[in-house]
């Protein structure tokens, strides 16, 4: 594919106007230089490709959500190593809503296939479609949504960024692993989020205060992450329609980022649903934004090779085979490996405790879900 022509390309001198306190020690610079420098045919020697879609539930929009982004991402601090990003540009409108999913999966298929991470500036959560749409032949594709909300129909309404994951669990049948991630019981309710349990995990906004690394056990197997605004508390994202009076905090969501951009597995992150509700000109929405896609590509830029992991073959009563964990020392990450009836095998992230249990002869809930979850897929 001619990659060039999907997009409208980034002027730099407009989104750069305006006092930056950083100068050439700002991303910026090294966005501006890495873009002119790496056109198609040399563009898998980039990290990451950021790239704009500025549509909303189908429709252009019209406040230019994505360069708002860009200049407010461009003014922060430069990366010390050497992560390299460049910018693609804004995705070119298309006549409908079909058009642009296509062009999206069309883009996103080609980066996969460069190994080039994208980070995506929305423009409305609908866009997860297409974007899951470049992992339908994915054997095992984890998607994994922030939001406090479940964005499924509730009855006849008419398809749009709030019952997105209707049509996403439809047109992906063999989805794996699905996981919510910051949801308020209030707004979703156990009748709701009961409808996806046989799907994956979901973490609600109280369970993830109480610990915060169950976040990045499911946020490490992730293929696709993606982020609505309107899952922050209204206070730290006022230009949401939402206007949630609870909800996660600016410091919670940028880590939530960061730990998405430290998983190996994760090939899309998205940032979606910032709309102006009110004539303000506070740009408080806007520059967290842009925070949260900063710290996502530190994440990116702190990703490391695997490293050496130490083996454990837990014996437990009950079952025919050991389970078999193992311990990355120098993260002090565990995973426990699944294996289904036909013999594919499957690394998903785990906690020591669960390790704990099963050398005290119980059986893991998790590793034994995914056991199912894996003897499912062989039928």
């Amino acid at each position: 594919m001619n990659l060039p022509d999907y997009f409208e390309p980034v002027d730099f001198a407009a989104v750069a106007a305006g006092t930056n306190p950083l100068g050439k020690y700002s991303l910026g610079p090294e966005i501006e230089k890495t873009t002119l420098k790496f056109v198609q045919s040399n563009l898998s020697n980039i990290d990451a490709a950021i790239i704009g879609v500025p549509v909303e539930n189908g429709e252009p929009q019209k406040n230019g959500t994505p360069d708002k982004i860009r200049t407010a991402l461009y003014k922060l601090a430069a990366f010390d190593n050497n992560l390299i990003i460049a910018d693609l540009g804004n995705l070119k409108p298309a006549t409908s809503a079909k058009g642009t999913f296509l062009a999206l999966r069309d883009v996103i298929e080609y980066l996969r296939e460069i190994n080039v991470v994208t980070v995506i500036l929305g423009g409305s959560q609908d866009l997860t479609t297409g974007i899951c749409e470049a992992f339908k032949n994915e054997r095992f594709f984890w998607l994994a949504t922030v939001d406090s909300i479940l964005d499924i129909k509730k009855g006849t309404e008419k398809f749009n960024s709030t019952n997105y994951l209707t049509r996403v669990f439809k047109n992906l049948p063999n989805l794996f692993h699905f996981s919510l991630i910051g949801y308020q019981n209030h707004l979703v309710g156990e009748k709701l989020i009961s409808q996806t349990r046989g799907i994956g995990d979901h973490l609600r906004l109280g369970q993830l205060r109480n610990d915060f690394t169950n976040a990045e056990l499911l946020l490490r197997n992730a293929n696709v992450v993606s982020f609505d605004m309107e899952a922050i508390k209204f206070t730290d994202a006022p230009s949401t329609l939402q206007q949630n009076p609870n909800g996660l905090r600016s410091d919670e969501a940028c880590q939530l980022a960061r730990y998405a951009g430290l998983s190996t597995k994760l090939n899309v992150f998205g940032l979606f649903n910032m709309f102006e509700n009110t004539k303000s000109t506070n740009c408080t929405t806007i520059n967290l934004g842009a925070e949260i896609i900063w710290y996502f590509l530190e994440g990116l830029a702190g990703r490391t090779i695997p490293g050496e992991k130490t083996v454990y073959k837990v014996a437990i009563d009950g079952l025919e085979h050991p389970v078999i964990f193992r311990h990355e020392e120098e993260t002090n990450r565990w995973w426990f490996e699944v294996q289904s009836i036909s013999g594919e095998t499957l690394e998903v992230a785990c906690t020591q405790k669960e390790y704990q249990k099963a050398a005290e002869n119980e059986i893991p809930g998790r590793w034994l879900k995914f056991v199912q979850k894996m003897d499912g897929l062989s039928k």
